[in-house]
């Protein structure tokens, strides 16, 4: 678990120095590719090659290990990928910000979103559409202030977080997408 921790914060701290860095771009990540090899490889013990590539609002970083697995981690700006499984309902709203992390196994892809709709309208929503599609509800737990849905279908998995910030309900997409 500290590993996966100190992952996912050099993977933020790269992202946030790339975006926030006034320097030459290709010596900025350059500069950030070798600090997160360095942090990586001291928490793993494995030997990673991260590369990255920034494009305006998107951005990936690649880690290989010794053993030539890879994962990368993206931020795909406001675009849904085109592994994104076709039968998950997406409420309709202003998307904010999709990220993912692709491995050999499978993918990860969080999706969050503005919607019009309150908290209970838009979670007893989601949760028909869903269940319309032949997804299963392992769980719904709702509260005045949102809800938590998860959902299964297959090798693949779904969580929905249905909340308030300020006056906008947000709706936020965890999905788990198995290729194995």
């Amino acid at each position: 678990m500290k590993k996966l921790y100190l992952i996912s914060v050099v993977a933020i701290f790269t992202f946030f120095t790339l975006g926030c860095s006034n320097n030459d771009e290709k010596t900025a990540n350059k500069t950030s590719e070798k600090i997160a090899e360095k942090l990586i490889e001291g928490a793993t013990g494995n030997k990673v090659d991260v590369n990255i590539d920034k494009n305006g609002k998107t951005g990936s970083m690649t880690i290989k290990g010794d053993n030539g697995d890879a994962v990368t981690i993206s931020s795909n700006g406001k675009k849904i990928p085109d592994n994104f499984p076709s039968d998950i309902y997406i409420a309709e709203g202003d998307i904010a910000s999709v990220g993912t992390i692709n491995t050999g196994d499978g993918s990860i892809i969080t999706i969050l979103m503005t919607v019009k709709e309150d908290t209970e309208t838009i979670s007893d929503k989601i949760l028909k559409e869903m269940k319309a599609a032949g997804w299963k509800s392992d769980m719904n737990m709702k509260t005045s202030e949102g809800s938590v849905q998860m959902y299964s279908k297959d090798k693949n998995s779904i969580t929905v977080t249905v909340g308030k910030d300020n006056e906008q309900t947000t709706v936020n997409y965890m999905v788990t997408i198995s290729e194995k």
